[in-house]
């Protein structure tokens, strides 16, 4: 089994490094091509199999549509980073052209986006750029310096967070960057028509729990509240699947919609995922959400106005307060509210 786990891993790597390489050099190529359109450089666009990001992905490039009818989209993934790509975009950008940088958790210490955020950044020194909303969470004295450094020396960017830590955070850090607050762009799809599955049937909880550096509770704690839950059906899952690169586009909206529906066929969703809450909210569920060790998802359920979306998120301040809520909310026998696209209505129904 572990040889072929390794033969297996081999195969893999190798065609994900070769899709990686034909997708630079096909990007190289369009974007060396002249066109009659201005663009959208859009950095730091994901390829990995984490569905909050690649939620997020769908969902901008779906506003730039709407917000920018007449642009071309050129998405530059931080597995494209190279000086050449850099280089031939400052050649060709025009000056009518925007330049985004994704949104998510990427100024952060371990992430590896945050260099290519860097570059970009000190490339493009004499243009506008807007860092889509963030959660701003730089922990190392040194490597708050250099951020801040490269932020402060740009004459026009911008950084939108998304909670008011990480505002509070950039207001210290970046005092020469324009600073804006909106909630995670996924947000806009909470009522949306196109993911509601008015006819599925609930039963059960789902246990959203991510299986990373940034969970509180170990296995064995999630896995004793799982086993409280005597004689209800539950199932473990995470955002972060197993899908090869190469598929993500093909797939994407697909594998976003199942997610949904998935979400749309429990009574309750307990998780310590951010977009494990807002895909909850989308599927008009009812969430538990649990603490990670930073303050995204503590700071990030006060988007949810109580007078919006009643009790279909509360926060729990440990395991035995989410249990508690849980056998209230599955005592509670009612029909479940259909959520409105507050968010789409209230903070993304016009450009940036």
């Amino acid at each position: 089994m572990n040889l072929c786990k390794k033969i297996n891993n081999r195969i893999v790597g190798f065609l994900t490094s070769r899709y990686v390489k034909a997708k630079s050099e096909e990007l190289l190529e369009t974007i060396s091509k002249g066109t009659n359109k201005p663009r959208i450089y859009f950095f730091c666009t994901p390829m990995h199999s984490n569905l909050g990001d690649q939620a997020q992905f769908m969902c901008w490039l779906r506003l730039f549509k709407q917000w920018y009818p007449d642009y071309e989209v050129v998405c530059v993934p931080t597995r494209c980073r190279k000086f050449k790509m850099i280089r031939t975009i400052r050649e060709n950008l025009k000056d009518n052209d925007l330049i985004f940088i994704h949104s998510g958790y990427l100024i952060f210490d371990p992430h590896p986006e945050l260099p290519f955020i860097l570059d970009v950044v000190r490339a493009f020194y004499d243009k506008p750029i807007t860092i889509l909303p963030q959660t701003v969470n730089l922990m190392d004295e040194w490597y708050r310096q250099v951020v801040s450094r490269s932020f402060n020396a740009h004459p026009n960017l911008t950084l939108i967070c998304r909670d008011e830590v990480s505002l509070e955070k950039s207001k210290e850090l970046f005092p020469n960057v324009k600073l804006r607050l909106l909630p995670d762009v996924v947000t806009s799809l909470i009522g949306d028509s196109e993911f509601q599955y008015k006819d599925m049937k609930r039963d059960g909880v789902l246990l959203c729990v991510r299986n990373d550096g940034e969970k509180l509770y170990s296995d064995g704690q999630i896995n004793e509240l799982r086993s409280r839950f005597n004689g209800v059906r539950t199932e473990l899952y995470d955002t972060t699947i197993k899908v090869h690169m190469w598929e993500w586009d093909k797939k994407r909206e697909l594998l976003i919609s199942d997610v949904v529906k998935k979400f749309s066929s429990y009574r309750l969703i307990i998780t310590d995922r951010y977009h494990g809450t807002i895909f909850s909210q989308i599927a008009n569920t009812p969430v538990i959400v649990l603490n990670s060790t930073d303050h995204k998802l503590s700071s990030g359920v006060k988007w949810f106005p109580k007078d919006v979306f009643g009790r279909m998120v509360t926060y729990s301040k440990d395991l035995e307060d989410a249990y508690a809520k849980a056998t209230e909310v599955l005592h509670h026998e009612s029909v479940l509210p259909q959520n409105p696209a507050y968010f789409k209505n209230t903070f993304y129904n016009k450009p940036l």
